[in-house]
């Protein structure tokens, strides 16, 4: 048996107990909180709920042991083995007029040199808010609007892409139902880009980066992000630039950490 998975579900068992008895919660609540959870799993949507509630803690607790940029949460629409990607992600034809971006930046380790060769995963939601390479968004191909670069000899990186957009998870179905109607809170996420970058020897680090002035920013449903995160505006001949720099601890720093 692993103790340590033991203590954790057996704590978090005891802490839903005590909530439903502090709330004197009913048979018949009870009954209506089992069925919209059998709905969730019926729909699909488990894996949503879970990134929607509590990806931000996980996160919030692997950055206390963070020495170089901090992480954010990665969502339900990371996806493996994507292509690499040169100059620009691929768009659909029907969106390249849509405004431009150009993401660039540096990777560096810990005493600020370079790193030449480290891998970014960068993905972002289509102009209608959905992912490429996700059945249940219409199964689009995984090559648009998603990609993998790789950082030059002076640790450098540039990719153009549309800028996208700000949307809404998915509000139509149970977990919808449980943010809007019975939390009371609305289901969007500020537009924002995703990054997972990883170099052989250096703990990697997942992060989305936000647009500032752009809507939820401060007020995202899956209270990701933070002032960190927001690049500043900035325009190069009409074309908005995103950069994020990424600094990388060693990995062995994460084994320490856990010790």
């Amino acid at each position: 048996m692993n103790q340590r998975a033991k203590t954790v579900a057996t704590e978090i068992v005891e802490a839903v107990r005590d909530v439903l008895r502090r709330n004197k919660v009913t048979f018949a609540e009870y009954r209506a909180g089992f069925m919209h959870l059998a709905k969730t799993q019926a729909a699909g949507e488990i894996p949503l709920m879970l990134d929607l509630f509590f990806n931000t803690t996980i996160v919030q607790i692997e950055n206390e042991s963070r020495k170089g940029s901090k992480a954010d949460i990665q969502g339900p629409y990371f996806v493996p083995n994507v292509p690499f990607v040169d100059h620009e992600i691929a768009i659909e034809e029907e969106h390249k007029a849509m405004p431009r971006m150009v993401m660039r930046g540096k990777v560096v380790d810990m005493s600020g040199t370079p790193v030449a060769g480290a891998v970014i995963d960068v993905w972002h939601s289509t102009p209608d808010g959905r992912y490429s390479g996700i059945e249940r968004h219409g199964n689009l191909d995984k090559k648009y609007y998603r990609g993998k670069i790789k950082t030059d000899s002076e640790g450098r990186y540039e990719v153009r892409s549309i800028i996208p957009v700000p949307y809404q998870v998915p509000n139509k179905g149970p977990t919808g139902q449980l943010l809007e109607e019975y939390m009371g809170v609305h289901s969007w996420r500020p537009a924002h880009i995703h990054y997972w970058v990883q170099a052989e020897g250096l703990r990697d680090v997942i992060r989305q980066a936000y647009f500032e002035g752009g809507d939820y920013v401060h007020d995202d449903c899956c209270e990701g992000g933070g002032d960190e995160f927001i690049v500043a505006e900035a325009y190069e001949d009409g074309v908005r630039v995103m950069e994020v720099d990424f600094q990388l601890e060693p990995a062995q720093t994460l084994v320490q950490a856990a010790e």
